[in-house]
């Protein structure tokens, strides 16, 4: 035999096994009726049963040394160098007059519009309108009133290590200076 023929005999083969594959052997309804057979004669699958599970609680009591351990981890220590440049928690970024000394900064008059009064404030020969909220002074000093010939503001000094609040006032000051 030679290949030709044997591929032909081959495909013929294959043609004749395909073509009795799909005979039609059962019925739709005979399949339907089977399929019931079967789900009717086999039985619900039940989940299987766990086992019991053997917890002991364990009662977290609290060590009345500050030193003792805690179930997340020893507290991180921070130690604070004195000598640092730390600033206390303030919002936003630094505003202009902060890094200005408050001896330097002039109250040169005000400017009242729509209900509120803001602080003109010169320094250099530059003047800043400021308003209540506002930063000035090295001592992290924040405005807390403006008036006609006054600004109150609130610094924070450090004492010991710890920050105290100190009011200071900034007076009107006339053209002589």
């Amino acid at each position: 035999m030679n290949r030709k023929s044997a591929c032909t005999s081959s495909s013929a083969l294959l043609l004749a096994l395909l073509l009795a594959s799909c005979a039609e052997r059962e019925t739709p309804d005979e399949l339907r009726a089977q399929l019931e057979t079967i789900r009717r004669d086999t039985p619900a699958p039940t989940p299987p049963i766990l086992p019991e599970n053997d917890v002991v609680p364990y009662t977290y009591v609290v060590a009345a040394d500050e030193n003792a351990m805690t179930p997340f981890g020893r507290p991180a220590i921070a130690s604070i160098d004195a000598t640092a440049d730390e600033r206390p928690r303030q919002r936003g970024t630094k505003q202009p007059l902060e890094d200005v000394p408050l001896e330097s900064i002039r109250m040169v008059g005000t400017l009242s519009r729509d209900g509120r009064t803001d602080a003109l404030l010169q320094v250099d020969k530059i003047v800043h309108p400021s308003r209540t909220g506002d930063y000035l002074g090295q001592n992290f000093g924040v405005i807390r009133r403006v008036a006609a010939e006054r600004v109150e503001l609130e610094e924070l000094i450090r004492n010991n290590g710890d920050w105290e609040k100190r009011m200071t006032t900034l007076e009107l000051q006339g053209r002589g200076k």
